[in-house]
């Protein structure tokens, strides 16, 4: 098996085992589970105003941090943390634990410098 493979696989069982957990917990999922799950790629949307788009799936380099901090797992843990500490319900982050682990999944990782994306 390649290391993109395994990488591959790796995410896909979190992913599905995201949304297990999503699932277990269906009764308390509300708006913001879904628009977590689908917010991650607003940056997207917001990209052309932070630059032309170079085309061929390429990000204007000024919209990669921005790509990369809401498509990492460290935000998704810091705000956990923070809901953990206040005693707040944690669920709606499973959405957004879902989209970056089914984006890797999917072969979409994070950006490079240039826009395109990074080598894994």
């Amino acid at each position: 098996m390649t290391p993109r493979a395994i990488h591959v696989a790796e995410y896909a069982i979190l992913a599905l085992l995201l949304a297990v957990a999503a699932w277990t917990v269906r009764d308390q999922i509300g708006i913001a589970f879904w628009l977590l799950l689908i917010g991650p790629d607003l940056a997207l949307v917001v990209a052309p105003a932070l630059g032309r788009m170079p085309g061929r799936g390429l990000l204007p380099p000024r919209a990669v941090p921005l790509y990369n901090a809401f498509h990492s797992f460290v935000p998704v843990l810091l705000v956990w943390g923070v809901l953990v500490y206040l005693g707040a319900d944690q669920t709606p982050l499973l959405g957004w634990a879902i989209h970056i682990s089914a984006d890797r999944a999917l072969g979409f990782g994070l950006r490079g410098p240039d826009g395109g994306q990074a080598l894994i």
